[in-house]
């Protein structure tokens, strides 16, 4: 398993840990500065002379609203695909849709930028043999992502959103189609990616590097990452999708149904 990355642009630091360090020391109340503490200092992430294509895994409640319009837009400008071709909700094609997706890379030479939610990359997908990926990871304190996740289900629909979410919990614990999803949770999301990414890495000589980002500093570390590999920016990336939130929220009884069912799987990602 490749070094997973860490950059913090208010710490001016940047840092590599390994995933069986990083599995066992992000739990449910690790703050990102803690992971940064544990990590080891490096000058700068693996330089390439490849064409460098970041890739921004997004997942609720860190910036995926702003972020799917960001990139929607960018893929307008930079390769003249209607923003429209994503369907709802402004996602950018390819957005869940790895058919798509890794033929849109391909073709849109002139774009850096490609948003995600949920793609896995599939070892059939032919060899990137002139790209270096650069994934991003968005990190999120887990206790405060289940409680914002779950505020999104009163936001939707009320109590009502709030009953369906009681609902699946008591059947079994079924996972929510919505944002309260421990599979869409950064960490959980991290570790699935990953599996099929380092066999490509072993056997197809592909070069991918990992970086996990506070999702507060999605902004100032894409303007990182353009320096360090000379791409644009992605324009939008500051917007705020959902600034101004209801008051209320689902009651106490709900997130601790939810923790009850998934949050152990936590510790258990590998």
């Amino acid at each position: 398993m490749p070094p997973i990355y860490l950059l913090s642009t208010s710490n001016n630091v940047t840092a590599q840990t390994t995933w069986g360090h990083l599995a066992e020391s992000w739990n449910r109340t690790t703050q990102y500065d803690d992971l940064l503490a544990s990590a080891k200092t490096v000058s700068s992430l693996p330089k390439s002379s490849k064409r460098i294509v970041v890739v921004i895994h997004c997942g609720p409640k860190t910036g995926s609203t702003t972020l799917r319009v960001a990139c929607s837009f960018n893929l307008e400008e930079t390769c003249g695909i209607d923003r429209k071709l994503g369907g709802t909700n402004h996602a950018p094609l390819g957005y869940m849709d790895e058919d798509k997706l890794y033929p849109l890379m391909r073709k849109c030479t002139n774009t850096s930028h490609f948003c995600a939610k949920g793609i896995s990359m599939p070892y059939d997908v032919d060899a990137f043999e002139d790209v270096q990926f650069v994934h991003m990871f968005p990190f999120r304190k887990y206790d405060e992502w289940a409680a914002s996740a779950l505020k999104q289900a009163y936001d939707r629909k009320g109590e009502r959103g709030c009953e369906r979410a009681k609902a699946l919990l008591e059947n079994d614990c079924a996972p929510s189609p919505m944002e309260i999803d421990f599979r869409k949770y950064g960490k959980a999301v991290l570790a699935k990616f990953k599996e099929g990414v380092v066999k490509r890495m072993e056997d197809k000589k592909e070069e991918h590097v990992f970086l996990l980002y506070h999702h507060r500093e999605l902004h100032d570390v894409l303007g990182r990452l353009s320096v360090a590999y000379g791409v644009p920016t992605l324009p939008g990336s500051n917007g705020h999708g959902k600034e101004v939130r209801p008051q209320g929220t689902c009651g106490g009884e709900v997130l601790r149904m939810f923790h009850a069912c998934f949050s152990g799987r936590l510790m258990e990602l590998t």
